[in-house]
């Protein structure tokens, strides 16, 4: 069997390479010297964006003073701009044509983003990918921030809580949306099924992407209300 699927594999290869997203060398969904040439934004404030990054390491990505009163979010890291072209294909090509390879691909530049920002975790931290609603996860065939999210955990060895978040709401898609309706959009749309697994922990809340945060403030309510000490907010782009 391993010896067919092997002789498999090497037809597919022929038949259909991989090849680079951007400069369609063949190899790999993103080559070296592409990868290299995206550019790192830095850690900013979750809510005005001024830019947080500091030389102890402490403050990197942390909401500034001045806006604590107005998210539940306390640090916020997400490496590159959605508005990149090359970001924009990779996320397009990662959720609707459904390469779940790109998740190992994400991962990896989140993980050398933190390595670059010296960004230190929490002993407390456990990671919870934002969920879709099972409607969507099965017509998709997987959760984007769930395959990101799990590479990550791996990687830093931070435990991974996919049960804890559940989505009890299909609503409409936020980017069909205009700004104003977005945030009435996604309220009530999380539960929490074990309080237990998020009490007294450090949240590292997983997304792909961050429009206007609507989401993520949304599931760190939630997450506070049942005894969250901290919500951190991660995603691949903003």
């Amino acid at each position: 069997a391993s010896m067919f699927s092997s002789l498999k594999s090497i037809f597919l290869d022929i038949l259909f390479p991989v090849l680079c997203l951007s400069c369609k060398k063949e190899g790999s969904f993103l080559c070296s010297e592409c990868k290299n040439s995206l550019p790192l934004l830095p850690p900013t404030c979750f809510v005005c964006h001024a830019m947080t990054s500091s030389h102890d390491n402490k403050s990197t990505g942390r909401t500034c003073p001045l806006c604590r009163k107005k998210t539940l979010i306390n640090t916020f890291l997400s490496p590159f701009s959605y508005r990149h072209p090359l970001v924009n294909i990779l996320i397009h090509e990662f959720k609707y044509q459904r390469i779940r390879s790109l998740g190992s691909v994400c991962a990896e530049l989140i993980i050398s983003y933190f390595t670059y920002y010296g960004v230190v975790f929490p002993s407390q931290a456990v990671i919870v990918p934002i969920p879709l609603h099972p409607r969507k996860q099965r017509v998709r065939g997987f959760n984007q921030a769930l395959l990101i999210a799990g590479e990550v955990s791996n990687h830093l060895q931070i435990p991974l809580e996919t049960r804890c978040l559940i989505r009890t709401t299909l609503h409409t898609p936020q980017s069909a949306l205009s700004l104003p309706l977005r945030r009435k959009n996604v309220e009530n749309i999380f539960n929490v099924h074990d309080p237990d697994k998020i009490r007294g922990k450090v949240i590292l809340l997983f997304d792909d992407i961050k429009t206007t945060g609507a989401t993520l403030e949304e599931a760190a309510r939630v997450l506070k209300k049942v005894g969250a000490k901290a919500i951190w907010a991660i995603t691949f782009a903003h």
